[in-house]
């Protein structure tokens, strides 16, 4: 995988995440914090867990680990308060993740990243592997959002990488 491939993967991610989001903002306040036992319980608690997620992981890669609760005490639902305000906190790790991002080069891909998960445990793995699981618990937390959306009786937002994909085609020959 190089940082193109990477770089793309992301694109798609932040696409199909923003059409979630969309989709949320369709749905009342307790249609977002009603308790469906997935994930983090909610709508809102699986966006909001999502978004700490995506800001640990670039913490890291910026040399710093947060550790222990306190380290997730600022992506409760609560501290998040609603759909807009947790779009509002998430859309600057997005940026800070794309600047990052532009500056990596292929030689960074396979080098081990150290860091620390919350437990205090120290890792260090592969940037590129780092990046893809970023990625694929994006994906897996997303489909749990669109599980509940359903479970609501309302249509999801078509959000594989294979839509994004063929738009993206679309869009370079039109």
């Amino acid at each position: 995988m190089n940082v193109s491939e990477i770089r793309h993967l992301y694109a798609a991610t932040e696409r199909a995440n923003a059409l979630v989001l969309d989709a949320a903002e369709n749905l009342s306040s307790e249609q977002l914090l009603l308790d469906v036992h997935i994930s983090h319980k909610s709508i809102l608690g699986t966006l909001a867990h999502m978004a700490s997620a995506e800001w640990i992981w670039l913490e890291r890669w910026h040399g710093v680990s947060p550790v222990g609760a306190e380290a997730l005490a600022d992506w409760t639902v609560e501290q998040c308060g609603n759909l807009q305000q947790l779009r509002e906190r998430w859309q600057p790790i997005i940026n800070k993740r794309h600047g990052y991002l532009e500056r990596l080069s292929d030689a960074d891909l396979p080098k081990p990243v150290s860091f620390k998960r919350i437990n205090g445990e120290a890792y260090a793995f592969p940037l590129v592997q780092q990046l893809q699981h970023v990625v694929n618990h994006a994906t897996l937390h997303r489909g749990q959002v669109v599980g509940m959306i359903r479970q609501l009786g309302i249509a999801p937002p078509a959000k594989d990488r294979v839509v994004y994909v063929m738009a993206q085609s679309k869009a370079r020959s039109g």
